[in-house]
């Protein structure tokens, strides 16, 4: 009888058996040094996922020093360390091969060990993330019953991101480390940081410390409405993300969506205020003004300080819901668009968009911001991510421009949004939308929707649609139960598509892999203690450090 395929998402493109199934309890792991830090977070994941006591000592003892650097964090977040019986200990490599293509991976499981091949970083960590699940779903709390197989998998896309808003409530640290961990090991390689908004400013700024101090507390009783990431902390977070595959991609919103920033600057307002945190949710009036140089002096300072902190390529302008009321009662506003020759008044955001992406460009970065900077006649270098749905054409047109495209669509992509028809069991977001945000719903959304059917593929002069993004806005995600609560199960179908794209086997497939054999991905879930949505689940397992909301 043939054995059943593990329930892995995404689900990988090809998956066979080449033997019998097999024991073991112990590890040992070594690799080709290009791929280091895939190992490096491999051997840290399976002491805090199983325990330290399933790591060989010895093995790749270099590697693992590093890695304990870690485990601690781990043990915090999963805990719970598990006896070793003696079993035969499983080799794991990691090992180059440049036949393979970009992002491409071959894993083979067998008695003899594991062998994870690739041409590439972004290949090897595919590689670890499945190596990973595999043993998670075969862990039986003291060792592992494994497949033979052989697995040969490469990504549709590139960019297969998530979004987190740390501006509305601040998530610590621990808990961004936490995302890291569980968005890596289903194969997710963007961390969108919102790290300012009219709510609150989260990045500490050593040469403009105003915008910290003021930006970074609002009043009211919410304890999660407070706080800011050192620069050490970014420092360490970015690190830590690398070694598991993820890039951390920082955004600052401006020039609308500021108050925070002119909380603690209030010259770079129109008016002359009183301006403060703002402790309403909502699109505020109050943006920067673009008649005073030192909105765009700020700008490009903040930018400075940030571009240094996060070496990934990518950076994010925001640019979204710039009201022009406040451009529009200004004097000096009124002044710079005269003096320029604008027509509109939304020219002056155009103005400052471009400023800002020349700026970036100019430190050899990639910018992206939300579909509004396709609003302005005002040509500028941004890529998009497009969240305005019913603004249809906003995808053709930006690959039509030359502009890089990341789908990310307000339904059913905004995982703020309710779960469940049954809302008072599924809570979130309700009024933004008519419809629940099922995984469903999330699971069947074509990113290829209202596109060229080559969109992928990009041509000269075009753009080409990277990938996909899932946004977690948090105005009602006030800890990170609530927010974890939101993501999951809802991420994996983001990890499917964005992994797999149109080649999806499709919902039934996926749904089944959820309640699979031996409890599927809802085990793997229960097992590291995610506090996930039930209502698309059937009965579940608990286990120890389940958290119930």
């Amino acid at each position: 009888m043939t054995a059943p395929v593990p329930p892995l998402v995404p689900a990988p493109r090809s998956y066979s058996e080449t033997g019998a199934p097999f024991f073991a309890a112990v590890i040992s792991a070594s690799a080709d040094i290009r791929f280091l830090p895939a190992l490096r977070s491999f051997l840290s994941d399976a002491a805090a996922f199983f325990g330290e006591s399933v790591l060989s000592p010895g093995s790749a003892a270099e590697e693992y020093a590093h890695a304990e650097k870690y485990r601690d964090e781990g043990s915090e977040l999963w805990g719970g360390n598990f006896r070793r019986e003696s079993a035969p200990v499983l080799s794991f490599a990691f090992r180059h091969d440049p036949s393979l293509g970009e992002g491409e991976y071959r894993l083979d499981f067998s008695p003899s060990g594991i062998l994870a091949e690739a041409s590439d970083e972004d290949g090897a960590f595919a590689a670890r993330a499945t190596a990973l699940q595999l043993l998670l779903l075969r862990w039986d709390g003291w060792r592992f019953e494994l497949p033979s197989c052989r697995i040969v998998d490469a990504p549709a896309f590139s960019w297969r991101g998530l979004m987190i808003d740390s501006a509305r409530h601040f998530v610590s640290i621990p808990s961004l480390r936490r995302i890291v961990t569980l968005a890596a090991l289903y194969k997710l390689d963007r961390l969108h940081l919102h790290l300012s908004d009219d709510q609150g400013w989260r990045m500490e700024l050593l040469n403009s410390p105003r915008a910290t101090e003021a930006g970074s507390s609002r009043s009211g009783g919410d304890p999660n409405r407070n706080g800011f990431y050192t620069q050490t902390e970014v420092r360490e977070l970015v690190a830590f993300a690398a070694d598991r595959g993820v890039a951390v991609v920082p955004e600052l919103d401006m020039p609308g969506h500021v108050e925070a920033v002119l909380a603690g600057d209030p010259d770079l307002g129109c008016s002359s205020g009183p301006f403060g945190v703002r402790t309403a949710w909502g699109v505020s009036d109050d943006v920067l003004c673009i008649g005073n140089p030192r909105s765009l002096e700020f700008a490009k300072a903040a930018w400075d300080e940030v571009c240094s902190l996060f070496p990934a390529p990518w950076v994010h302008i925001g640019g979204d819901e710039c009201p022009t009321a406040r451009w529009e009662a200004c004097p000096r506003c009124a002044a710079f668009k005269k003096e320029r020759g604008y027509r509109e008044w939304i020219d002056l955001h155009g103005h400052f968009v471009a400023e800002i992406a020349d700026h970036l460009a100019a430190k050899g970065k990639t910018v992206f911001g939300w579909d509004e900077v396709l609003d302005s006649d005002q040509p500028n270098r941004a890529g998009v991510i497009h969240w305005r749905q019913w603004l249809e054409d906003r995808g053709s047109v930006a690959l039509a421009g030359g502009r890089d495209l990341i789908r990310s669509p307000f339904f059913p992509y905004y995982l703020d949004f309710v779960q469940a028809e049954d809302r008072a069991s599924a809570p979130g977001l309700a009024y933004k939308t008519p419809r629940a945000a099922t995984l469903r719903a999330v699971h069947d959304f074509d990113p290829l929707q209202g596109l060229p059917p080559d969109a992928a593929a990009g041509g000269p002069g075009r753009g080409r649609l990277l990938g996909i993004q899932a946004n977690a806005w948090s105005e009602f995600m006030r800890d990170p139960r609530r927010m974890e609560y939101m993501l999951f199960p809802r991420l994996l179908a983001i990890a499917e598509t964005a992994w797999l794209g149109s080649g999806r086997p499709g919902w039934d497939d996926f749904r089944a892999r959820l309640d699979g054999p031996r409890g599927g991905q809802r085990r793997l879930l229960d097992l590291l203690g995610v506090n996930y949505c039930p209502l698309e689940f059937s009965a579940r397992l608990e286990f120890p450090g389940r958290v119930a909301l």
